[in-house]
């Protein structure tokens, strides 16, 4: 497998070796492990166990928020903040991207309207949204591909 980064020819390497998308951060190996042998002594793995509850409480503190509701998975997140808008009819999204972005706003019974990107940063183009407004857009959802969803509502 060559070095080469597809996305820039004739760079160098940013990493040492190759990353994997989604590869884990566990950090220190031996607190980790210590969790992990807590939670299997408590035997208690779901339904508000006490790590739950820290990273709930240690994320709202970090985020400057009152509460944190952490979710299995980014779609699922996506799904409570479509609820929590009250997000109807159709929602402009980038048309590069992951589909399951696309699919949080199906099972909400919206219609995802897809809007082009601006080529360098892969990011919606804003000067591309506004003709996509209709009377049934309530809102725009921004997805980064490479990073994180953020979702922003028309006024």
């Amino acid at each position: 497998m060559s070095d080469e980064n597809p996305a820039c020819p004739n760079s160098e390497p940013g990493f040492a070796s190759a990353l994997h998308v989604g590869s884990p951060n566990i950090g220190d190996r031996v607190e980790f492990m210590r969790r992990v042998a807590g939670v299997l002594d408590r035997r208690w793995l779901t339904n508000d166990g006490m790590l739950v509850a820290e990273l709930e409480s240690r994320l709202a503190h970090f985020l400057g928020v009152r509460h944190c509701i952490p979710t299995g998975s980014g779609t699922v997140a996506l799904e409570l903040a479509i609820r929590g808008l009250d997000l109807t009819g159709e929602v402009i999204m980038p048309s590069f991207t992951f589909v399951a972005a696309a699919h949080a706003l199906q099972w909400q019974n919206i219609t995802p309207v897809f809007c082009d990107i601006e080529p360098v940063h892969h990011l919606i183009d804003p000067s591309c949204i506004e003709k996509l407004i209709t009377p049934r857009t309530t809102g725009s959802l921004a997805v980064h591909l490479w990073a994180s969803h953020a979702m922003s509502m028309r006024s």
